[in-house]
């Protein structure tokens, strides 16, 4: 017989559901519902919604938690593949030359139901899945293209290519199969199910460094995961009173290890990696460095504070309060220098994971805390603290003057380029109003560049180049390209997505050289000016001539195979470049759009 639902669970079904209802734009509601596409577009938000929560302590951004939503039939139960290694977001570009030995590697498995129950059905399709994608021989040797749709088999392709690319570092791998629901119980038989999944994937990787987990998110849950905040104000004990050397503008402190482990890490001891951003030197493993600070901190009876041995840290950060004499909060800090250090200090406690409570630590760390005066002051500060090491140049784009000058400009024509990674998101900004560096620089390829193949298969790596880098953004001096881009791409993606008439993975597959069609069209050339893309004309971007570029690079697509190969390669962009429909005009009447 099943349990009754106390009055607390039932409110919270109905909250759950009608704060969905209300977040899709009232605009877009009419045009939805008159397509016949609400209720789908309903289910495409929660997956989107329970991805973001699910994953909050890896803090992705809002297009990296898009790339990972494959739900759009033919997904096999699997609405969302998150595939990570150590804590970073694994995309086809992503090098893993750098990775030390026994790297952690999590792949994520999320079903979410708009629905107030847990059905097994999920578990006889990732039962499926596991028999034919997690086992390797399997899945090569088996065309599953007609079962499983295109960007699934892009996310299964890219988990065995980097397990294997490991495997000789001895990986410890983590399966998580994650369903959501508004349910608030489950059956035993659903839980056996999950016990039936978790034992077939452990009998395909039997190793003893990997495991499988199943876990249920209920109503309940979702609204603990969806009331706990954003981290953006940290808060720093310390051991000793700082020394200000300028009023709430420049602190030196002293924090014991303990303190600065609390800081760093979330409620789950899980390093913070947003506050790591700025700090550009990625990690360095076990050099001699490394090995001597791990050392020193292994080191309990020694008469040196671990201060007086380490450089310290370097913190800036947008305000700064002090609460007490002790205690200071501290606004969207960014540690520019001491990743080494924090690392060293973070693995020295988890290795202690039981004892964590236990550990009383006396010996503390230097941080210097400032708030730059300008965002000019705050990228030579970075410029200057990292560059002890050789750094490629691609890595310090985000402090170059010009985006800082893009920034601003899309600030006053109410668009946010997020320099600083999820900086405006954690400020709350809308997120249709959010541009990344990485998608500016998708757009300015596919449209000034003619490689919307390029932007499709390296989101990455884009701006290593120096010849592309200095082409688009160096001798580029027009904002109003960037700004255009911007306005495009979003739109392009917008119009195509509430078209309902392609999956996921075709959208992501055909939206970049859409823009390029459309904006060749609009301008009547194929080869396109940064000035020109500046001064075209956003209103003729409308829902129908968006169209007609969709149908015919889509038609394009199709006859080539019509998968992700396609549009990475180069085949498709050769064919619509070789002719002259895509400079010809729009014959249809041009309508406004707002």
């Amino acid at each position: 017989m099943a349990k009754k639902l106390d009055n607390s669970q039932l409110i919270s079904s109905e909250l759950i559901k009608k704060s969905f209802e209300e977040s899709l734009l009232e605009e877009e509601k009419e045009k939805i519902i008159k397509n016949g596409q609400y209720n789908r577009r309903l289910h495409e938000y929660f997956e989107y919604f329970s991805a973001d929560l699910i994953l909050k302590a890896y803090d992705l951004s809002d297009e990296e938690i898009e790339k990972g939503v494959v739900g759009s039939g033919n997904d096999g139960g699997c609405d969302s593949l998150y595939l990570f290694v150590n804590d970073e977001l694994i995309l086809d570009d992503t090098p893993l030359e750098n990775v030390k030995k026994n790297p952690i590697l999590d792949f994520y498995i999320i079903q979410s139901k708009f629905e107030t129950s847990f059905r097994e059905s999920a578990f006889d399709k990732w039962k499926s899945v596991v028999d034919n994608l997690f086992s390797l021989d399997t899945f090569k040797n088996t065309d599953f293209s007609m079962r499983y749709n295109n960007e699934l088999l892009e996310s299964f392709e890219r988990f065995h290519n980097t397990f294997l690319g490991l495997i000789t570092k001895s990986p410890i791998v983590n399966f998580k199969f994650i369903y959501v629901s508004l349910g608030n119980e489950i059956h035993v038989n659903v839980k056996q199910q999950a016990e039936e999944v978790k034992s077939k994937l452990k009998n395909l990787y039997p190793s003893p460094n990997t495991s499988v987990i199943v876990d249920f998110i209920d109503a309940q849950k979702i609204l603990a995961l969806y009331d706990a905040p954003a981290k953006t104000d940290f808060v720093l004990h310390i051991s000793e009173s700082p020394i200000i050397v300028t009023e709430e503008k420049e602190y030196i402190v002293l924090a014991d290890l303990k303190q600065y482990f609390d800081f760093i890490t979330n409620e789950n001891n899980k390093l913070i990696k947003h506050i790591f951003e700025a700090n550009v030197r990625d990690y360095q493993g076990k050099t001699t460095v490394n090995k001597e600070i791990a050392e020193t901190l292994e080191e309990m009876n020694t008469e040196e504070d671990f201060w007086w041995l380490n450089n310290g840290i370097t913190m800036l950060a947008n305000k700064i309060d002090q609460k007490s004499t002790k205690v200071f909060e501290i606004k969207n800090p960014e540690i520019v220098n001491g990743l080494q250090t924090s690392t060293e200090i973070y693995n020295y406690f988890t290795s202690k994971a039981g004892e964590l409570e236990e550990i009383t630590e006396n010996r503390r760390i230097l941080i210097r805390i400032i708030v730059p005066n300008s965002d000019a002051s705050r990228d030579n500060i970075i410029l200057a603290t990292n560059s002890q090491t050789a750094i490629p140049k691609a890595i310090l784009r985000g402090t170059d003057s010009i985006h800082r000058e893009i920034e601003n400009y899309l600030k006053t024509k109410d668009l946010f380029y997020d320099r600083r990674k999820n900086f405006y998101k954690n400020e709350g900004k809308p997120k249709e109003k959010i541009i990344s560096i990485a998608f500016l620089a998708q757009c300015l390829i596919s449209i000034l560049l003619r490689k919307p193949n390029y932007a499709r298969a390296r989101p990455s790596t884009l701006l290593n180049d120096e010849e592309t880098y200095k082409y688009l953004y160096i001798t580029n001096q027009n904002l109003d390209s960037y700004y255009k881009a911007a306005l495009i791409g979003k739109r392009v993606k917008q119009v195509i997505n509430s078209l309902g008439l392609y999956t996921v993975s075709e959208q992501s597959d055909i939206s970049f050289y859409v823009m390029l069609v459309c904006s060749a069209k609009i301008i009547g050339s194929k080869e396109i000016t940064p000035e020109q893309l500046g001064n075209i004309k956003i209103d003729e971007f409308s829902d129908t001539n968006i169209k007609v570029s969709a149908d015919y690079v889509y038609e394009k697509y199709k006859k080539l195979g019509g998968n992700n190969k396609v549009a990475k390669g180069t085949k498709l962009i050769d064919e619509i470049l070789k002719e002259d429909y895509i400079i010809e005009p729009f014959n249809q009447k041009i309508l406004s759009v707002n």
